[in-house]
């Protein structure tokens, strides 16, 4: 099998590229997504001149139209999704082949992130694999996501540019919305407890408070996007559900309210 690491950048990002780059290997290319905003972040750097390493420039922003770019270009068989800022071993790439190897009605795989030494765990994972559904998963990140491109395309599953960093709703979460849409087309999707990537515990998305603005706003989009009408009728309920916790945390219960409601809006509009 030959395996594609899709990695999303911009601008200045574009140097640390190749701090990801293994040894070159017959089996393993690079495909470099690189929104560029200005002139002056243009030029790649000359680490990345290599046989194995692609490299496409577009402009603007939005973290999901990247990952479709890069997704657009691959070619391999398996999939691997990575940012500019993560790193991989030889260990990793062999643990993706066996993991499909082993299972070949598995078509998306999350693994495990690793973290440097002497730091915690990036998150809690159990010790046993499992099947995502609806009703069982977990918060999956989006450099845990392995999957076959043959599947994906086939099934015609991209990432929702309307989330995602950069995106109108500027937040997070699009690595759900992705799950979703896999389990949702039949796909299967398996949790294997095997570590894909290191990357550092400490992150933008882990830093965010539960109630935060983007949390509140991502969750009612989510929703809408999944439930159509029913995203309504679910943040007010939560909204009363949740307001001894909220008020713990000095979090207004109408502004959690209105944020779930704008969050849902959007996707509306």
């Amino acid at each position: 099998m030959f395996v594609n690491i899709l990695v999303a950048t911009i601008d200045e990002g574009i140097g640390r590229v190749e701090n990801i780059l293994l040894d070159p290997r017959p089996d393993l290319k690079y495909i470099i997504s690189h929104q560029v905003t200005a002139e002056r972040f243009r030029a790649v750097p000359g680490a990345l001149q290599r046989s194995d390493v692609v490299v496409s420039q577009i402009e603007g922003r939005g973290l999901c139209r990247n990952r479709n770019n890069a997704l657009a270009m691959a070619s391999g068989d398996i999939v691997v999704l990575a940012d500019d800022d993560v790193r991989y071993c030889v260990e990793n790439i062999k643990t993706v082949l066996d993991a499909f190897e082993a299972d070949r009605e598995m078509d998306v795989a999350c693994f495990k992130i690793a973290t440097p030494a002497g730091e915690p765990e990036y998150k809690e994972y159990t010790e046993y694999p499992y099947l995502l559904n609806d009703q069982s998963h977990h918060y999956i990140s989006s450099l845990e996501i392995v999957f076959r491109r043959k599947v994906i395309k086939a099934k015609g599953i991209a990432f929702d540019e309307r989330f995602g960093l950069g995106s109108k709703l500027d937040s997070f979460g699009e690595e759900a919305v992705f799950i979703h849409d896999c389990v949702q087309a039949g796909i299967k999707v398996k949790y294997i407890p095997e570590y894909l990537v290191e990357h550092a515990v400490l992150s933008s998305i882990k830093a965010i408070g539960r109630f935060a603005t983007s949390n509140n706003v991502f969750k009612g989009a989510y929703d809408a996007r999944r439930y159509g009408w029913k995203a309504i009728p679910a943040a007010f309920y939560d909204a009363v559900r949740l307001r001894p916790e909220l008020i713990a945390l000095k979090k207004n219960p109408l502004e959690y309210l209105g944020e779930r409601l704008r969050g849902a809006a959007y996707i509306y509009r």
